[in-house]
């Protein structure tokens, strides 16, 4: 089996004079034999330190140059890379980094005040990775753990989910089967490299396959410069969340040259028809939603171009190339079609556990199936529709509510520009259902006006009993909803 470090001398042997990063922001190019000679040159660096195979190292690194350095070398010297976000306080950084126990921090200058006092002495500036003199070292093996990834916590607090090496090949295997990607084309990443899917489907995706790297970072105030970056380096792939989309939408799309991309693939989070309808017409090209989660390396289902005219909206019908899919009622038997059950899945990207977690490990990956929590049904033409986190489902006077389907109907409303539904404690009912929304420009909306809206769509006691207009709504760099923080300012 192949390891991240192997994928890496492949592409240098076979395209070694070929760009491999390109960072518009830093006006930095990496061919891939100066990518492999940066990679073993930290490898060198951190051995000399004193990190081992199978030690941990942090990564507080944003999307540049230096990440790809640091995160290849970590793996080279067959230690384990734990991404961090940096958009983390101090003081979750310092909870991550106990929990981790790294033995050291490789962090850029503006994040340095992150990391704890007493975390300084095995604290590395990226520039110091490189340059340096390197020597061969040996592989790590298939099996050995790759990285740490801490999951994005929508439900609260995170878990890191152990992936090997061979579980983040087989991760860029399918990404580079299912997406088409190809040696050389460009592959644009402006999502943070700290989440799974723009790490393994896309920076070891593209290394998989000797793609170029555009490496950016979406920025929510400045949607545009999505568009600009497309247009100015001529990408071909894009993988975004859902609001990076749809926020470049309000930008003008057709006011920029996209001719150039062959797919836009999105997931991450849910997107709702109309929403994947607009995006489609506005944007053109090839359109490809991927349902998956960290746990899965992120792996799991793909809803084809081809299948967006009629089933926009749905994960699509067909797990990906090396993945299997099933639909399970609570007791574990497999449900009808039409019929709710919960999302497990099994495929040879998947984790290894949760660090030092082996509770929640036995709760997630039961007989070689990762359960999901996400509820969902398949239609009659085989397609998967998602409902909702089991954890998210709303108990109203004895009726089960699914918070998506809420969504969804609000979302259809002129005025309405976000939506989040969840159930607030009620004295008689248990639960009722409460949407939280954000308007469009000068817009208004009422209550009455809303369930009156929702009326012809949903029966009644789905409605919202209440109505909360706020100027946004919490989410993750990713772009998922953080519910239980809207239940927490709720409740």
């Amino acid at each position: 089996m192949t390891t991240v470090p192997q994928l890496l001398d492949r592409a240098a042997t076979n395209f070694p004079e070929h760009p491999a990063i390109l960072s518009p922001a830093e006006n930095r190019t990496l061919s891939y034999a100066g990518l492999q000679a940066a990679a073993l040159s930290a490898a060198g660096v951190l051995g000399r330190l004193g990190v081992h195979p199978g030690d941990r190292v942090a990564l507080l690194v944003g999307n540049t140059i230096d990440f790809p350095i640091a995160f290849l070398g970590i793996l080279r010297l067959g230690a384990v890379a734990v991404p961090l976000n940096p958009r983390l306080t101090q003081a979750e950084i310092a909870a991550l980094l106990d929990h981790a126990e790294v033995k050291a921090v490789v962090a850029q200058k503006p994040f340095r005040d992150l990391v704890p006092a007493e975390r300084q002495a095995v604290l590395l500036d990226p520039q110091e990775l490189i340059g340096q003199p390197a020597e061969p070292l040996p592989y790590p093996k298939a099996e050995d753990d790759a990285e740490v990834l801490y999951t994005s916590g929508t439900t609260g607090s995170p878990k890191g989910a152990l992936l090997t090496n061979a579980a983040a090949c087989e991760t860029a295997a399918m990404a580079a089967y299912e997406f088409g990607m190809r040696p050389l084309e460009r592959v644009l990443i402006a999502m943070p490299l700290t989440h799974s899917a723009p790490l393994n489907l896309f920076l070891v995706g593209a290394i998989a396959t000797g793609s170029c790297i555009v490496l950016d970072s979406f920025n929510p105030r400045e949607p545009a410069a999505l568009l600009q970056t497309i247009q100015a380096h001529k990408a071909k792939y894009l993988f975004a969340a859902p609001v990076a989309y749809l926020l470049a939408l309000r930008a003008g799309p057709e006011r920029y040259d996209l001719s150039s991309m062959r797919r836009f693939i999105y997931g991450g989070a849910p997107m709702a028809k109309e929403q994947v309808e607009a995006v489609r017409k506005a944007f053109g090209g090839e359109w490809m939603g991927v349902y998956g989660l960290t746990e899965s390396g992120p792996n799991g289902i793909a809803l084809q171009d081809r299948d967006h005219p009629d089933h926009a909206g749905s994960l699509g019908w067909h797990p990906t190339i090396n993945a299997e899919v099933r639909l399970v009622d609570e007791y574990g038997a497999d449900v009808q079609r039409n019929a709710p059950g919960e999302l497990i899945m099994r495929t040879p990207s998947a984790m290894r556990g949760y660090l030092k977690n082996a509770e929640a490990t036995a709760q997630v990956l039961q007989d070689g199936w990762i359960h999901t929590g996400d509820m969902a049904f398949r239609d009659v033409e085989g397609y998967y529709w998602m409902l909702d986190r089991k954890k998210d489902l709303i108990l109203s006077g004895g009726f089960n509510v699914f918070p998506r389907e809420v969504e969804e109907a609000i979302l259809r409303h002129p005025s309405v520009a976000d939506a989040a539904v969840v159930g607030t404690p009620h004295p008689d009912w248990g639960e009722t259902v409460t949407a939280v929304v954000t308007l469009r420009p000068g817009e208004a909306l009422t209550l009455d006006e809303l369930r009156e809206f929702v009326r012809p769509m949903l029966s009644s006691q789905k409605h919202p009993r209440r109505l909360e207009i706020v100027d946004a709504l919490p989410r993750n760099p990713t772009g998922k909803l953080l519910k239980h923080v809207i239940r927490q300012r709720l409740t």
